[in-house]
């Protein structure tokens, strides 16, 4: 007799507890898709994370090399670079004062 008491509080347990979650099955919904909500928007905030930081080191290697070109630039065009690159083209700095050409104006 012990055991069908037993069995009728289990499943009188169980009764119960199967008509709470049916009542408050909408609650349990909204938890669920709460709870859902927030492990998506934690994998979005961290691939954002990832994709920011892989855009700061793109960003900080394109400022290095357009550093170089600056350099690079800045040393190609210094007088005694120009002087050395155009003479290995076969064109020579002058060395006496420019003439100064005057056309006889007619009066």
């Amino acid at each position: 007799m012990a055991g069908s008491k037993d069995k009728k509080a289990t499943t009188f347990i169980r009764s119960r507890w199967a008509e709470w979650l049916f009542v408050n099955l909408h609650f349990v919904f909204f938890l669920v898709g709460i709870g859902v909500f927030y492990i998506m928007n934690a994998h979005a905030a961290e691939r954002s994370i990832r994709k920011i930081d892989a855009l700061k080191k793109e960003v900080n290697d394109y400022r290095w090399q357009s550093m170089s070109l600056e350099q690079e630039l800045m040393y190609e065009s210094t007088q005694s670079q120009l002087t050395k690159n155009l003479e290995e083209k076969g064109l020579k700095p002058l060395n006496k004062l420019p003439l100064k050409l005057e056309s006889e104006a007619k009066e």
